[in-house]
């Protein structure tokens, strides 16, 4: 086992709350994996006192130390790269593409794509490489894993609330469209939540999407989104 990898996943188990079992995992994550019980909040304090004590960590073990984790049997392991990726905010743009578009698949349910995809990365990330990151987000959008479906809608969510640049508009509204027609909660839910976070940027443009596309979109998207517009309110 990566030797930094053993590190935090001793501190991990030292954390299990209770006797120190493995928990019985909620429903509600949407994962398979085992699950320790720790709060999400446990998690990353865990991975930031690791930083903390090794802040000098080089680019090629900070990718390892992710890989591992990514790799790991628990769902707290598949979370912790999220703080990692965060606070390395230089090796992080440095990330190679296809290794996220490979770290994406190790993910299973809504909690674990989110813990990489919301606010992780951000408008600038996108739109320095913005060739590279548009062909990604089009290829996860149209790929056979449902997980993968979601990260290309919720990779977005952070970008289109920061940037009032057209394109990160567009490509959101053009994925949404090549989704909208999935029933999978994990894809529609993530389209109500794209088309809210683009109102603070966008907000003409996605009340007229909304207006013209209701029929199409999923109900819950148009009936949040629309409660969105009128309160300002979730």
């Amino acid at each position: 086992m990566n030797p930094h990898h053993q590190a935090i996943l001793r501190e991990i188990q030292a954390a299990i709350p209770g006797r120190g079992q493995v928990k019985q995992r909620p429903e509600h994550l949407g994962t398979t994996r085992k699950w320790y019980g720790l709060k999400n909040a446990q998690s990353r304090a865990i991975v930031s006192d690791f930083i903390a004590a090794h802040k000098h960590l080089s680019y090629i073990d900070w990718l390892a130390l992710i890989d591992a984790l990514y790799h790991g049997d628990s769902y707290e392991e598949r979370c912790a790269p999220r703080t990692l990726m965060l606070k390395f905010p230089r090796y992080r743009r440095q990330l190679p593409l296809a290794q996220l578009d490979a770290w994406l698949g190790c993910l299973n349910g809504w909690a674990e794509v989110d813990s990489t995809c919301q606010t992780v990365f951000n408008d600038k990330d996108l739109l320095a490489d913005w060739a590279g990151w548009s062909a990604l987000l089009q290829s996860l959008a149209r790929d056979a894993n449902v997980n993968k479906r979601r990260a290309a809608l919720v990779l977005l969510t952070a970008p289109i609330s920061q940037s009032p640049d057209p394109r990160i508009r567009d490509l959101s509204l053009a994925l949404i469209n090549q989704l909208k027609g999935e029933k999978d909660g994990r894809v529609t839910k993530a389209i109500s939540w794209l088309l809210r976070k683009g109102i603070k940027q966008h907000r003409e443009s996605i009340a007229a999407y909304i207006e013209a596309e209701a029929p199409t979109l999923p109900a819950i998207a148009v009936r949040e989104t629309r409660r969105k517009l009128a309160t300002g309110k979730k």
